[in-house]
């Protein structure tokens, strides 16, 4: 399966989790983890018993699985807290606890990518230590999402409902590196955190690279690259690998596409690399407003990838 074919996936799986309320979440997360887990027993609620607090579970690893898919995550914060605690203790152990001892217990929460609080991670690290517990930990959308992006195409398919092609949807951006840099233009000035520092070897790398003209717009970018680490806590492992990959790939090609030679007349081999990765990310068209909206969220990607030395060379003449 392609990464763009996957991208297109992911996305379409994005829609289904952010859809999904109560059973309708329940049963898509059923059908990925039986997929991803081969152990796992996805449970039937019976009659006014319901399903005692569990979901699913790994009999031979003693691992419990409860939903909470609440209609918004954010506003159903002590919902969530109260649903821990009654599920586990009030209903798993005294029934499921008499003949498969929990080992670790997992409360799935439908976020939708909003992320975890403080509150139900207290709450899990409670049972976990009052029950001796091995593992306590939320399952979070992000989770659902790597599990379900591992798995082979037609299994994938069967989620989703199958894949359009990508030529009837010529125009359309679906990848990572698009949905990031929405993310980027979309993010407020005012989440921004504050005392963001520059890397100590950051001058140095920009300096070895030769990046006379971009290397002052790397400086004032990478104090946003906390807009991608924003992202990437909001979204799967699949993701940051993606991501890397892209850049990694098109600096690769700026490498074969821009000889020494080149150069000359002020202008260094390093900008002009610089400048062919930049236009792999943010191409031009006709557009542009809108293209100098890409190329500045760019620049932030450039930087927070530049800092992490996926592009370009590290300098050899580091001393200690």
């Amino acid at each position: 399966m392609t990464n763009e074919r996957k991208h297109l996936a992911r996305t379409l799986f994005q829609l289904k989790v952010l859809k999904a309320e109560g059973f309708a979440f329940e049963q898509l997360f059923g059908q990925v983890m039986e997929y991803s887990r081969p152990e796992f027993l996805k449970i039937k609620p019976y009659g006014n018993q319901g399903d005692r607090g569990n979901d699913g579970y790994e009999k031979a690893l003693g691992r419990y699985f409860q939903v909470f898919a609440p209609e918004s995550p954010t506003t159903s914060k002590s919902a969530a807290i109260a649903k821990v605690a009654e599920d586990f203790e009030d209903k798993l152990l005294p029934y499921w606890g008499t003949f498969c001892v929990p080992r670790e217990y997992i409360f799935v929460f439908n976020d939708k990518y909003h992320g975890t609080n403080f509150n139900i991670e207290e709450t899990l690290a409670g049972i976990k230590t009052k029950h001796n517990l091995e593992a306590c930990d939320v399952f979070l959308s992000k989770h659902l999402e790597q599990e379900f992006i591992c798995l082979p195409e037609d299994q994938i398919c069967m989620i989703v409902g199958g894949l359009p092609t990508w030529d009837s949807m010529e125009g359309l951006d679906y990848t990572v590196l698009g949905e990031v840099i929405r993310h980027i233009q979309d993010c407020p000035p005012e989440n921004a955190p504050t005392g963001k520092k520059i890397a100590p070897d950051f001058d140095e790398k920009i300096e070895f690279n030769e990046l006379a003209e971009y290397g002052p717009w790397l400086r004032v970018k990478q104090r946003e690259t906390w807009q991608i680490d924003d992202y990437l806590s909001r979204n799967s492992d699949f993701t940051k690998q993606a991501l890397r990959d892209f850049l990694a790939g098109y600096y690769a090609e700026s490498l074969a596409a821009v000889q020494s030679d080149q150069s000359g007349a002020g202008v260094t081999l390093g900008d002009l690399r610089f400048a062919f990765v930049l236009n792999r990310i943010a191409p031009q068209s006709n557009n542009a407003a809108a293209d100098r909206l890409r190329r500045d969220a760019a620049l932030v990607l450039m930087a927070k990838y530049f800092e992490a030395c996926d592009i370009f060379e590290e300098p050899n003449n580091v001393t200690s």
